[in-house]
């Protein structure tokens, strides 16, 4: 099981938290309670969990000064955040964080019909929220198919956990992650709302004047239970430099030719259709199928963006690297950790090309560091790049700063431990 932190004094709610959760296929996940500041804290910098509960309206807890320190060292703290709240006023509120890892926010009338399918969701995506792998295979093609019911909770938190995902892996920047999640959630409530739901513009716009929320038109909708029947597909496709989206409903189509094009002035003002206009402006190869119930768009990921500097080396630096450039040789003492911000380096022993490193192995030359040995390979930038000189005295200096890194550090050399032995038996095998 998973361990999960629920951050919150309310007896009641936990309750009603933990027997939801423990009604998750296989009984997935372990709700571990934790209930002030100091200890939620602990947890956060020694265990760095991947999902977190925070009721943000417990009046016991000083739960958004928490939140500023996850926001504060996202590199390391990037699990992801269901949020409870009592109202919508603080669902606004959170919703213009934007920074923030949520998954999805909920108030507590929402818990008993929405969280069974979040925390399913989260289950069947484990791939892209936990056992997060450090290494130059973190992120090679993922891709997943899944039928989504018409409820825009579903559709949020699908959007939400793609792009927290590319976000933390490095491949989009915060406006990036703010484009592609806009985009997902215009295009997969189009598909519940216009889609399988039949809800006209002319029906939305009166519905809303007259103060409805959506989510009560879908519901009304779906009381019809040939709407209720309708899902919509959802498949997604990760590479390393781009994502591959297609969402499909069980509804009659429409005429995608005539939406306008976004950036013609006369088509500013329009009051319908806008979200499919820009969505086409900030995606690619954006296509509709003949009927209309069919979208499929590309979205590019950041080419050559750097990391996220670690708290723990925020004091230092980077330094510019160039092609071709040497950064340390066979023998040479190992004196210095190497935090890899940018760019890819060559590895060769006894002049032979062996492996290659880049912004996804996190480090290099720690083995030799730590071990106060001298170094067994030579590397040589393959580009220019970025990296941050650590040097013992910083490092351990650093270390007594935030001891919790010196975990991280720990389970990072496992993983490339683990990552090798496999290999080792795969090549025996073949």
């Amino acid at each position: 099981m998973t361990p999960v932190p629920f951050i919150g004094t309310d007896h009641g709610l936990y309750a009603t938290i933990h027997n939801l959760v423990r009604a998750v296929p296989e009984e997935a996940f372990e709700l571990i309670r934790l209930q002030s500041y100091k200890e939620s804290v602990e947890y956060f910098n020694t265990e760095m969990p991947e999902l977190s509960f925070v009721n943000f309206t417990d009046k016991n807890l000083d739960v958004f000064a928490l939140l500023g320190i996850i926001m504060k060292d996202p590199w390391l703290l990037h699990g992801g955040i269901i949020a409870l709240c009592n109202n919508y006023d603080m669902v606004k509120k959170l919703d213009g964080i934007k920074d923030a890892n949520f998954i999805v926010i909920l108030t507590r009338d929402e818990l008993d019909k929405h969280l069974p399918r979040v925390m399913n969701i989260i289950h069947n995506n484990r791939r892209i929220l936990f056992q997060r792998e450090i290494g130059s295979d973190i992120i090679r093609n993922i891709s997943a198919s899944f039928n989504l019911h018409n409820d825009p909770v579903e559709a949020s938190c699908y959007a939400n956990l793609i792009c927290n995902f590319l976000y933390n892996c490095n491949r989009l920047d915060v406006d990036q992650k703010d484009l592609l999640n806009f985009s997902l959630n215009e295009l997969l409530l189009n598909a519940i709302e216009h889609g399988n739901c039949g809800i006209t513009y002319e029906e939305k716009s009166a519905w809303l004047e007259r103060g409805g929320s959506m989510t009560e038109l879908i519901e009304s909708k779906c009381a019809n239970p040939s709407v209720a029947r309708r899902a919509v597909a959802f498949d997604y496709t990760i590479t390393p430099t781009h994502s591959r989206f297609v969402i499909t409903d069980e509804g009659d189509g429409f005429d995608w030719r005539s939406i306008a094009d976004a950036n013609a002035q006369e088509n500013c003002m329009k009051p319908h259709g806008r979200g499919i206009m820009v969505t086409r402006k900030f995606t690619r190869n954006l296509v509709f199928n003949d009927k209309g119930n069919q979208v499929r768009f590309d979205f590019n990921h950041q080419e050559n963006l750097g990391l996220i500097t670690p708290g723990l080396f925020s004091n230092i630096d980077p330094q510019p690297v160039r092609n071709k450039e040497i950064v340390f040789e066979e023998g040479d003492p190992g004196n210095f950790l190497f935090y890899i911000v940018k760019g890819t380096y060559d590895v060769f022993v006894k002049e032979k090309k062996v492996s290659t490193l880049s912004e996804d192995d996190v480090f290099m030359g720690e083995m030799s560091f730590l071990l106060n040995n001298r170094r067994s390979a030579t590397v040589i930038a393959a580009a220019d790049g970025k990296l941050i000189k650590v040097s013992k005295k910083d490092f351990i200096d650093a270390i007594k700063q935030k001891p919790h890194y010196a975990l991280f550090l720990s389970r990072l050399l496992a993983q490339r431990i683990q990552r090798s032995n496999i290999k080792s038996v795969e090549t025996a095998e073949k």
